[in-house]
């Protein structure tokens, strides 16, 4: 029953292109003779659900190697169900205008910054042009053409909408010599099978809701278009794959849920943005960063409490790479200051009691403790979050780092105000909804670009 359906589907939907072109040459082979009827009854134009599914079987991947796959082999594992080739075959809505609108999104990939050749386009209309003419290339049979669409088309749809939402990159090569990076969501098989069931429910309005609707990402596509039309230059280049970078960063999200209110610490742009997506407002401020040798590392957290007038407890690291070899120059340094030591008990101890140089290259057993005076290298406010990092967003009284367009001066602390993703973007959008470049200051760009490069990513 199955098989006879599909086969009067297609009769009928070659009879009903034909009809909507009655002024044009035919394309299809329409039996205007006994000879050409007898053609269309050769085994190879013989349909049958079964053999598709075969077909479709031996195309897959027994090990998968994406949740995506996973979904794929499960699916035509278990089911007999097509999502290219159903009932609506004999419809007024035949099932290729799906096949056709997808096409559409899978052809116009280059509009994210990927290259078009990522998916097999080309192919899959040839086979779609073979099917719906009758005119069967040597050595092909319509079971063929039918299970080969099927498969393709599903598998390009799952990863279209996976890769779209969650990023084109795997995650092994998303960061560089970021000494940590933000936890990010991946795509999963309970993804990748909703997307299946809205596939099934409604296609086209699966294709449209796959599509990232971020004010920054939409800029970005329209500035791609724009550098697109300068031609071929160096500056072209240098403007295009900071916008491929960044857009591909854009697809990324965040594991930990943003809500309608946070911050975003960008440190390539030295701009903390606090937003408010309730009234759709941003408050934008400048920041210091840490130095190219103590990068400020990318994370995401939440702050708990905010302390006014702080003390500074000086992180390990500050201690054996800056005050010990400052204190061996200098032995004025602690009492100058302001800083007191303590032991691992608590108990105050004084700085010229201790061998310092024997601990230069090493775990240091005291904590140093600055006051919370004028002067302290927190400034007047602190707002703290939990972070192995000792990273806080605080305030400084080196109030000239603000005047510097290289704000990477600080330890890896961003120096200023409110909640938090600490991220690296070097295009990002201004709180008056502008597009702004940045200096990759880290370099973390070019590994991205040699990724996708080596990927075949970009167009």
């Amino acid at each position: 029953m199955k098989s006879s359906r599909l086969l009067w589907g297609v009769i009928i939907l070659l009879f009903g292109c034909l009809a909507a072109c009655k002024k044009e040459k035919p394309q299809s082979p329409i039996p205007d003779s006994l000879s050409s009827l007898r053609e269309l009854f050769h085994p190879a134009y013989q349909i049958n659900a079964d053999s598709i599914h075969q077909m479709i079987r031996i195309c897959l991947n027994e090990n998968p190697v994406t949740p995506w796959d996973s979904v794929l082999l499960a699916h035509y594992q278990e089911k007999d169900e097509f999502f290219w080739l159903n009932d609506s075959l004999i419809s007024d809505k035949p099932a290729v205008q799906v096949a056709d609108s997808m096409l559409f999104w899978l052809g116009n990939i280059s509009q994210h910054g990927v290259n078009p050749n990522l998916y097999p386009v080309d192919s899959i209309r040839e086979e779609l042009q073979q099917i719906r003419t009758l005119n069967l290339r040597e050595g092909k049979t319509m079971n063929r053409l039918l299970a080969d669409v099927e498969y393709q088309l599903t598998a390009a749809y799952l990863s279209y909408v996976c890769q779209l939402k969650f990023g084109f990159l795997p995650s092994e090569r998303r960061w560089n010599d970021s000494i940590d990076h933000i936890p990010l969501k991946q795509c999963d098989v309970k993804f990748a099978m909703a997307a299946l069931d809205s596939l099934r429910a409604n296609p086209n309005a699966a294709f449209r809701r796959a599509q990232p609707s971020s004010p920054l990402y939409h800029k970005m596509q329209e500035e791609l278009v724009r550098v697109n039309g300068w031609g071929v230059t160096d500056t072209t280049d240098y403007y295009r794959d900071r916008l491929l970078v960044n857009m591909e960063r854009a697809r990324w999200q965040y594991a930990l849920d943003k809500g309608q209110k946070y911050v975003i610490a960008n440190v390539a742009a030295f701009m903390l943005q606090a937003v408010n997506e309730e009234t759709d407002s941003i408050l934008e401020m400048r920041i210091c960063v840490g130095t190219v040798k103590n990068k400020t590392p990318l994370l995401s957290s939440r702050i708990y409490y905010m302390e006014l007038n702080p003390y500074w407890n000086v992180p390990q690291s500050i201690i054996r790479k800056e005050i010990i070899p400052t204190y061996r120059r200098d032995t004025t340094y602690f009492t100058r200051n302001r800083m007191k030591v303590y032991d691992k008990n608590g108990t105050q101890v004084d700085p010229h009691s201790i061998k310092w140089a024997k601990y230069a290259g090493s775990g240091v057993p005291y904590t140093v403790k600055q006051d919370n005076k004028t002067g302290n290298s927190l400034g007047r406010i602190i707002f703290r979050f939990p972070n192995p990092h000792s990273v806080y967003l605080h305030d400084t009284p080196s109030r000239w780092a603000f005047t510097r367009n290289n704000r990477a001066v600080s330890h890896g602390c961003v120096e200023q105000y409110i909640p938090l993703f600490i991220d690296y973007q070097t295009v990002y959008l201004s709180a008056d909804n502008n597009l702004r470049y940045c200096e990759d200051i880290y370099k973390y760009d070019p590994s991205l670009l040699e990724a996708m490069n080596n990927l075949n990513l970009k167009p």
